[in-house]
């Protein structure tokens, strides 16, 4: 019985559950998770189509991983993630993430989780004005259309006691694909008069590769 309970209290992994040796690493992913995930040691960082910020690459363990939160809605692998992430986040921060226009019960859940994870303030200014298109098989351009005027402030939140000469807003997503949901975003926010420093994420999508191949060209 001891070691029973022994068992259930030893450190785990908050998203593999493997036993790992210390309590003081038990909120981060243990060795074998972070070679998994393949993280770079500082991030990723862009400015295309908005300044952005991500864990890593939407690819591979970290993709799985991401589909499977949005699913089982782990806490402890989003806190986990947002550890790590929160180095990235600027100090004046003050994070909005993207809402859902689903019902509660299935609506991405990532988000919002990871704005509370990220130990800065976080309002929910945005809500949806309607429903939008599943984006998976959609272009940039169908994107962008897909989210014209998708959003707008909730009444009265905008106009809270943030000191907006200081703070900036980033708007947090698990994803960011071509960035078309944080552009529409975005506008919204600038035209409440709030500035916006950016998109931080745990994965950004990778640019396709070409499929320019010279050897199909023909001379002529």
């Amino acid at each position: 019985m001891r070691a029973g309970h022994a068992l259930l209290m030893q450190p785990q992994c908050p998203i593999c559950r493997a036993a790992i040796t210390s309590d003081a690493e038990c909120s981060k992913p243990c060795l074998n998770c972070c070679m998994k995930l393949d993280l770079p040691a500082d991030g990723l960082r862009g400015f295309s189509p908005l300044n952005w910020r991500a864990l890593g690459w939407y690819e591979g363990h970290l993709r799985r991983l991401l589909l499977n939160l949005r699913r089982n809605r782990k806490l402890s692998a989003i806190h986990a993630l947002a550890k790590l992430l929160t180095p990235l986040v600027p100090i004046n921060a003050v994070l909005v993430p993207i809402p859902s226009w689903k019902s509660l019960s299935r609506a991405n859940p990532v988000p919002q989780l990871l704005a509370s994870g990220l130990c800065r303030p976080c309002h929910g200014l945005l809500r949806r004005r309607h429903a939008t298109v599943g984006q998976h098989h959609l272009d940039r351009e169908l994107r962008q259309r897909n989210q014209i005027h998708s959003f707008e402030a909730v009444p009265g939140l905008s106009n809270n006691a943030t000191d907006w000469s200081f703070h900036r807003v980033w708007i947090v997503d698990d994803i960011l694909t071509t960035g078309a949901t944080a552009l529409a975003a975005r506008n919204c926010l600038q035209n409440l008069g709030i500035t916006v420093g950016g998109a931080i994420c745990l994965a950004k999508t990778p640019k396709q590769k070409s499929k320019y191949n010279p050897k199909t060209i023909r001379n002529g």
